[in-house]
């Protein structure tokens, strides 16, 4: 509801037998019987008029000094640039947000999350007025709902950079994520002779996909190391087969990346080489690949290995290199971390050199040549 100023008159109190006018300050000439009196804050600032009503609510219990401090707050706030966010809800945050990121799958990712999950509850809020509260109930229907830690953690995982946006563009001061978290039970899979459990999974994925060149690259770009989403998303834009590495453009952390080709992977990508496009499109539409469970299960029937999975094939890897003396700054730069968390957090990681380190100790348990790439 707009604000009439023809409701408001100057508001002052009286001191030593005076009365004192409030600059900028106005109550309301009529009061309600439930909220009391209205406090109008308006001011000028750099040409603009600033307007903003202060605590209208009995339990507020504002005066007109104790309003004035308001008053005051808000134009230390206006004057140090925060912008008012009573009118920005958390859809429009989100629409701002969302604005400035790259397009990648993992943006994909993040706004069906947003949309399943926290607009219908918090989208027409105001971002100024969303209590940590509110976050967890989300996420304690999550849980009542049995939805896994996981998939709880994914909430936070939005709007916490959403948060971060919105303070740093001075829209809001303080975030509500702050001190929310969920707690994911460990679910690391222990790998017990993880050199001898890697070369019955290279060797499994060699013959029984010997005659299908695609799922034998994709595999083998799983076991060197790559996600799920890096794999069924990389193009062929982003190998240089003359240099012999590839960028990997749409990341976990959102940035790029850059690995050595592996030479046990090069020659099975020439015999389907395309100029552009995905490298492993799907046969049905030619887009992304949903999944590959027909494919893994076929391998882990082939191998007699039940929990083999794309995901485990990372486990194994690292594992692997681990036994052979690998240090995990490398182990990180490998898998495509951004840090190496708290055993050496600033420590800048070379994915590249990682990569290539860890193709070096593949071929000494492989017993095959690895040719270094150029850099």
């Amino acid at each position: 509801m707009a604000i009439k100023l023809s409701d408001f008159e100057k508001s002052t109190y009286k001191a030593k037998n005076r009365i004192i006018e409030v600059p900028n300050l106005y109550q309301s000439i009529k009061e309600d019987k439930n909220k009391g009196k209205k406090f109008l804050a308006r001011f000028n600032h750099e040409g603009k008029i600033y307007s903003k009503i202060l605590g209208y609510s009995k339990k507020d219990n504002l005066t007109p000094r104790s309003a004035n401090l308001l008053l005051e707050d808000y134009k230390r706030d206006i004057e140090a640039g925060y912008t008012s966010s009573n009118k920005i809800n958390l859809d429009k945050l989100f629409e701002l947000y969302f604005e400035s990121m790259k397009d990648t799958n993992w943006k994909k990712i993040k706004e069906a999350i947003y949309k399943r999950y926290i607009q219908k509850p918090l989208g027409k809020k105001a971002i100024e007025n969303i209590k940590p509260m509110q976050i967890k109930t989300i996420i304690n229907q999550m849980d009542k709902q049995g939805l896994s830690p996981r998939t709880q953690k994914s909430i936070l995982e939005v709007l916490k950079p959403m948060f971060k946006f919105a303070l740093e563009n001075k829209m809001i001061k303080e975030i509500p994520t702050n001190f929310i978290n969920v707690k994911i039970p460990n679910q690391k899979k222990i790998v017990t002779n993880a050199t001898e459990l890697f070369n019955k999974v290279y060797n499994g994925i060699t013959s029984y996909y010997k005659d299908e060149p695609f799922y034998q690259a994709l595999f083998l770009f799983a076991f060197s190391g790559r996600r799920k989403s890096e794999i069924l998303n990389l193009r062929w834009e982003n190998i240089d087969f003359t240099n012999n590495y590839y960028w990997i453009t749409d990341t976990k952390n959102d940035d790029n990346q850059k690995y050595p080709l592996a030479p046990m992977i090069k020659p099975l990508l020439l015999k389907f080489k395309e100029n552009k496009g995905l490298v492993f499109p799907s046969p049905i539409n030619g887009g992304v690949i949903t999944n590959v469970d027909r494919q893994m299960r076929n391998l882990k029937k082939h191998t007699g290995i039940d929990n083999l999975s794309l995901h485990y094939m990372r486990n194994i890897l690292v594992s692997m290199l681990s036994e052979q003396g690998v240090q995990g700054g490398t182990l990180s730069g490998i898998l495509g971390h951004k840090d190496i968390n708290t055993i050496n957090k600033y420590l800048s990681i070379n994915h590249y050199k990682s990569g290539q380190e860890g193709l070096n100790k593949i071929s000494d348990v492989l017993d095959v040549e690895i040719i270094k790439a150029k850099d």
